[in-house]
C-alpha cells in the first residue's frame, strides 16, 4: 500500500477488514475542502439520491440559497440516520448548484457542516442550467461507507 498523501485512516476494531483511507496525493492539489481520493474496503456502501431543499410534503423550504443548502444537509443527515450512518460515514458527495454566484456560500456551508470530520470526503461540484424543480438552487448526492456487521 502506498502512503502517498494519506491524511486520515478510519478503521473499526469490530471489523478488521474495514478501512477508509482519505488522501491528497503529493502529485496533486492538497485541498483543505475535500479529499482527492477516498479508498474504501470491507464496507457496506450507501448511496443517497440527490437531496434537495424540500420538507416531507415536497415543499421547497425557502428561495434563499443558504437556507436551502442547510435543509439539504439536514435531509442528508436524516437519510443517513435511517440506515445507521452519520456525516462521518460520507466518502463522496456530488454538489449541483444552478449559479456560480453560490459557489462561496456552498463552500462555507459545506465546511461548517463537515468541520468535525477528521478528513473531508471527496467532492465534485457542478454548475448546472437547472435542477428538476425550478425552485431548487442546490442538490447533493452522497455515497457513504459503514463497516459490515
Amino acid at each position: 500500500m502506498s502512503t502517498d498523501g494519506i491524511r486520515h485512516v478510519v478503521t473499526d476494531a469490530a471489523n478488521p477488514d474495514f478501512m477508509i483511507r482519505y488522501r491528497n496525493p503529493t502529485a496533486g492539489w492538497d485541498s483543505p475542502r475535500f479529499s482527492q481520493v477516498v479508498e474504501v474496503q470491507g464496507a457496506r456502501l450507501i448511496y443517497l439520491s440527490g437531496q434537495a431543499a424540500i420538507d416531507r410534503e415536497y415543499r421547497v423550504v425557502s428561495r434563499d440559497f443558504r437556507i436551502q443548502l442547510g435543509q439539504v444537509w439536514d435531509n442528508i443527515e436524516a437519510a443517513l440516520a435511517a440506515v445507521g450512518a452519520t456525516l462521518q460515514n460520507i466518502v463522496k458527495t456530488t454538489t449541483y448548484i444552478v449559479d456560480p454566484k453560490y459557489r462561496q456560500d456552498m463552500r462555507e456551508v459545506r465546511a461548517e457542516r463537515l468541520k468535525h470530520l477528521d478528513a473531508p470526503p471527496a467532492n465534485t461540484a457542478l454548475v448546472v442550467n437547472r435542477l428538476i424543480e425550478p425552485e431548487f438552487l442546490v442538490e447533493i448526492d452522497v455515497v457513504a461507507a459503514v463497516p459490515l456487521r
